[in-house]
């Protein structure tokens, strides 16, 4: 049995990764990050390490979710806790210090049985893929394909100077903040559904980076651009959600705007409307008010919801699914929720396709 296998979002759960807070820093300014800053803000020298309270805390989180996880018989994996205090640089830019190790679904995307390492865009997550280097090696050396997308230099050219406001951080443009001039994404900005893949345009992926996605996979998998009408967030899993086959959790706030959703719509998939977070506006930068929507599927009818998150515990229950509560919020402060701490190595499924108006 190969040891990766993981074609989409529900398929029972058998091995899955989960990510570590050990060693994290507060990131400095960088242009990636320039929609969070006033405009004319270029200090990128200040950082420094998180608070050892602020990671205990959330490691104490993290720990209990992958005991949670090892007890409904999923085997946990967890990266290597590198320190990311430190400070690095290219020949294109220097930067104050890296991040952390506790989102593993933006660094690494799964598809069938490889795993794919993202490029990335934020020069402060450029090494971040150190901590996953010996579990990649590991599930090589048993048949598992792993596969480096093209690194990015990151040099100005690939960040658009179109975010102008004078005071306000948050205030962006209609324009995107990448460039064209090299493939860039992170892992998170695809949500997976068999042969079909929907990608969002996003702060940190750009058309190149979808395009080199799709051919690097070929022609059994068809890449969707779907389109938003606020290209703020960091990747797909506060947007686009997908339950089971035939159900998608979407974002009353963000309307999709080049149609796109009238592809589940033509396949008789319920298009469900999530809940807000009932944390929201206290999350600034680190998370968005949507991280409610930020659930792991543990099988077609079983789900992982932070434990504050109780309108989204009910509407996952009205869809049928057992509920597991998770305590969560000291994690957020590293990047997010239950889908964005975890990537899948093995799910128990094959290559499917879920739209069948897409096969005639």
């Amino acid at each position: 049995m190969n040891p990766v296998n993981s074609f989409n979002e529900w398929d029972p759960l058998q091995e899955v990764i989960v990510g570590t807070a050990r060693h994290a820093a507060d990131v400095a300014y960088e242009p990636s990050l320039r929609p969070y800053f006033p405009a004319g803000h270029t200090d990128s020298s200040s950082s420094h390490p998180v608070h050892p309270a602020l990671i205990e805390a959330a490691e104490r989180q993290l720990d209990a979710f992958a005991e949670t996880l090892a007890r409904r018989g999923i085997t946990v994996q967890r990266p290597d806790p590198i320190d990311h205090t430190q400070p690095y640089s290219l020949p294109d830019w220097q930067c104050a210090s890296g991040h952390a190790a506790a989102c593993p679904r933006d660094v690494l995307l799964v598809v069938g049985n490889e795993i794919i390492e993202a490029p990335m865009t934020q020069r402060s997550r450029y090494f971040e893929y150190r901590a996953y280097r010996p579990l990649l090696s590991r599930y090589a050396q048993q048949g598992a394909r792993h596969v480096i997308a093209p690194k990015p230099s990151m040099a100005d050219s690939l960040y658009a100077d179109c975010y102008t406001s004078p005071e306000k951080p948050y205030v962006y443009a209609d324009t995107p903040l990448l460039t064209e001039t090299e493939p860039a994404f992170d892992a998170a900005c695809f949500t997976r559904c068999g042969r079909d893949i929907f990608w969002q345009p996003d702060l940190v992926s750009n058309q190149l980076g979808a395009d080199w996605l799709a051919h690097h996979l070929g022609a059994d998998f068809r890449i969707h651009r779907i389109e938003f009408l606020e290209p703020l967030p960091v990747h797909i899993d506060t947007t686009l959600v997908p339950v089971r086959p035939g159900i998608v959790l979407t974002n009353p706030h963000r309307p999709c705007t080049n149609g796109a959703l009238q592809l589940f719509r033509e396949n008789e998939w319920q298009i469900v409307e999530a809940p807000i977070s009932v944390r929201s506006g206290q999350h600034a930068r680190d998370v968005s008010n949507w991280i409610s929507m930020n659930i792991l599927m543990l099988d077609p009818h079983t789900c992982i919801v932070e434990q504050a998150e109780t309108p989204m515990m009910e509407l996952m229950r009205s869809l049928g699914c057992e509920v597991i509560p998770c305590a969560f919020d000291a994690v957020y402060a590293f990047g997010g929720g239950p889908h964005c701490c975890t990537t899948d190595v093995r799910r128990d499924g094959a290559l499917a396709s879920y739209f069948p108006t897409l096969d005639r």
